[in-house]
C-alpha cells in the first residue's frame, strides 16, 4: 500500500481535530450559538486555515455530524464483527451502541435532531451514503435474527421489525439519559436492554424465564 504523503496526513490530522472541537462546541451550545471564529480559536487555527478545510459553517457542521456516527457504526460493527452466535451478535449491538453514547453524551444532542428531528435546513446533515452505512449495520441485526429464527432460537416474526425494535429500544435508553441524570456506567441499562428484547426474542417453554444458558 502506498504511503500517504506526510502534508496529507497533517492536514487529515488537522481537519480531525478541528472536526472534535467544532463538534464539542456544537453539542454543548447548539448550531446557531457557536462562531466559526470561536472554532477557531479554540482549536488553534487561524480563521482563514479552518475556512479552507470548510466551506463555512453548515459544512463544518455537517461534516462533525458525519465523523461521530460514522465511529458509531464503526465502532458497533466492529463489535458485532466476531461473534457468529445471533444472541450474541444482538447482545453486542445492544452492548456497543450503548457504550458509545455514554461515552459521548455531548454528541446525543444532535444525533437525535439529525436523526428524529426537523433538519436545520430543510435538509438533514448526515449524506445518504452515511445512512446507508447505518442501516447496514441494522440490516447485519436483521441477518442475525432471520438466522436465529431459523435455527429456533428466536421465536418467529418480522426480523427487520425486530432490529428496528432493538434501535429504538437502544435510542429510548440513551435519550433517558438527556432527561435525567445519567448514571455512572451503561452497566445497568445494558443488562435491562437485552434482558428486555431476549426474553420476548427467544424460543422457550411458555412460563419459563430467559437464563443465561438461553442467552449463549
Amino acid at each position: 500500500m502506498e504511503k500517504m504523503p506526510r502534508r496529507e496526513r497533517e492536514r487529515q490530522e488537522h481537519v480531525r481535530h478541528i472536526l472534535n472541537v467544532a463538534g464539542e462546541m456544537f453539542a454543548k451550545r447548539g448550531f446557531f450559538k457557536v462562531k466559526m471564529k470561536e472554532i477557531a480559536e479554540q482549536a488553534e487555527f487561524a480563521l482563514g486555515t479552518v475556512y479552507s478545510f470548510f466551506k463555512g459553517k453548515q459544512n463544518l457542521y455537517q461534516q462533525a455530524i458525519e465523523q461521530k456516527v460514522d465511529e458509531l457504526v464503526t465502532s458497533v460493527s466492529g463489535a458485532m464483527a466476531d461473534e457468529t452466535s445471533p444472541t450474541l451478535i444482538v447482545k453486542r449491538f445492544i452492548e456497543a451502541k450503548l457504550r458509545f453514547f455514554f461515552d459521548n453524551l455531548d454528541f446525543v444532542r444532535l444525533y437525535f435532531v439529525e436523526m428524529h428531528g426537523p433538519p436545520l435546513y430543510g435538509e438533514r446533515a448526515l449524506s445518504f451514503a452515511l445512512e446507508d452505512k447505518y442501516r447496514a449495520l441494522l440490516d447485519s441485526v436483521s441477518e442475525a435474527i432471520e438466522r436465529g429464527m431459523s435455527e429456533g432460537i428466536f421465536a418467529k416474526g418480522s426480523p427487520k421489525d425486530l432490529a428496528t425494535a432493538i434501535d429504538g429500544q437502544t435510542s429510548a435508553v440513551v435519550f433517558s439519559w438527556l432527561r435525567e441524570i445519567s448514571p455512572d456506567s451503561p452497566e445497568k441499562e445494558i443488562e435491562a436492554a437485552e434482558r428486555i428484547f431476549l426474553n420476548g426474542a427467544l424460543t422457550r417453554p411458555r412460563g419459563r424465564a430467559v437464563s443465561d444458558g438461553d442467552q449463549e
